[in-house]
């Protein structure tokens, strides 16, 4: 019997090609130099708005919020941010500051507030009213000190410097808020809208432009309905329609 040597597989020898791994080293964060941004709930969900901006010994919150569960979570009341990371680093907190009063922005504070040590929280007039309710029927008015701040309000702290501009939103006193850092400019908007006819104090579009042209370094925005191709009602004929006249 002969053997057909062309039915045979050849085995080739295997190359291995040595695949030189990127340096990462000059990607390290430097805890003294550089300044972090992360968000411990708010984005890609609506609901559990609570951002950070740390640089050194020093940590701002903007905004401390809840998400309230879908049908999937029963008996869940409220979904709130994990607070681990700053209950570790609960001493670095050297300021919390609230742009408006809705419950995604303002209803994790009592829960926030007995787990973590916080002097004093910063909040626009209608929100600090709302917060102080919160702390009564929760047994913490002594816990915390509550500041209303404004448009004109200054923080100023080791590392940052914090300003306010006023914003339009579904509820009163809402705030958009710049932080200045050593590694640049920050900007959270807040939750916003533009509304030309608004009732009650109208957004500062020249401090806004003010910001622009001296720069931003990191804009933080709502994008809530970003995507829609159709305008909302403004709100003076949206109560036209409670009264029962034209708008």
């Amino acid at each position: 019997m002969t053997e057909n040597n062309s039915s045979r597989k050849t085995t080739r020898p295997l190359r291995r090609t040595r695949i030189t791994e990127p340096d990462l080293s000059n990607l390290a964060i430097n805890h003294k130099t550089d300044t972090m941004v992360y968000a411990l709930g708010g984005l890609g969900e609506v609901g559990k708005n609570m951002y950070c901006v740390e640089h050194d010994d020093e940590i701002i919150i903007v905004d401390c919020g809840v998400l309230f569960p879908e049908d999937a979570l029963l008996g869940v009341d409220y979904v709130i941010p994990d607070y681990s990371y700053l209950v570790k680093n609960q001493n670095k907190i050297a300021a919390m500051v609230i742009t408006h009063g809705h419950e995604d922005h303002i209803g994790g504070i009592p829960f926030f507030l007995k787990t973590i040590r916080l002097k004093q929280i910063y909040a626009p007039r209608f929100a600090k009213a709302l917060i102080e309710k919160k702390l009564e029927e929760h047994r913490l008015t002594r816990v915390c000190k509550i500041t209303e701040i404004n448009s004109e309000s200054s923080i100023k702290t080791k590392h940052f410097s914090i300003g306010f501009f006023n914003v339009v939103h579904s509820i009163p006193d809402a705030l958009g808020v710049l932080i200045n850092t050593p590694n640049g400019r920050i900007v959270e908007t807040g939750d916003f809208k533009f509304d030309m006819t608004p009732v009650g104090t109208n957004a500062d579009f020249q401090k806004m432009a003010y910001i622009g042209q001296v720069g931003v370094s990191l804009l933080m925005s709502d994008s809530t309905k970003l995507l829609c191709s159709w305008f909302f009602y403004i709100r003076k004929d949206c109560s036209s329609c409670y009264h029962g006249t034209d708008a």
